[in-house]
């Protein structure tokens, strides 16, 4: 057994264990590994949170998926997640569940692992983590400007000039 620090990312060729809460501890394995510590981001923590909830869905009704209930619980946990302020994330994760989860032709399997990328884009574009946020298309910073803008007043001075300057940046406004 390999024990881990706590906050670790611990790698070998065929496993990937991260360590949050308390430490990781995985099995014997071979090859090389290397463990070096470090933080895991609110967008890494969401991604997880997500597929941890997803998991629960499904195990708590007896292997029977209910999307539309795997997808509001995803929906309020990007909202608390994003803690910004006034109703942007609340407008972020119904643009999200309109434009990418309503209209699925795989609706009974959303959310996609894509999906979840573009959702964890947007909690990166409004937590100014640059990570993935390359994915999100001209129609959704259009609607991330959108969004910003309705909830401008309500929005600390800096945290509007960060999100408006990148929105310029991307060629949003």
């Amino acid at each position: 057994m390999k024990l881990c620090q706590e906050n670790s990312v611990c790698l070998n060729a065929n496993f990937l264990s991260l360590g949050i809460a308390g430490h990781c501890i995985h099995g014997v394995f071979t090859g090389s590994v290397m463990c070096y510590n470090r933080s895991m981001t609110v967008v890494e923590k969401f991604r997880s949170d997500t597929i941890r909830t997803i998991k629960h869905e499904r195990a708590d009704n007896n292997g029977r998926y209910d999307a539309e209930r795997a997808c509001n619980a995803v929906q309020n946990l990007f909202e608390r997640t994003a803690a910004a302020p006034g109703n942007l994330a609340r407008a972020i994760a119904f643009y999200w569940r309109d434009e990418y989860i309503d209209h699925s032709p795989d609706a009974q399997n959303e959310p996609t692992e894509e999906h979840i990328d573009k959702l964890c884009a947007f909690l990166s574009f409004i937590t100014d983590s640059d990570e993935d946020e390359e994915i999100l298309s001209v129609g959704d910073l259009q609607e991330l400007s959108d969004a910003i803008d309705d909830e401008a007043e309500t929005m600390p001075l800096e945290q509007l000039q960060t999100l408006m300057s990148k929105l310029v940046e991307r060629g949003a406004l």
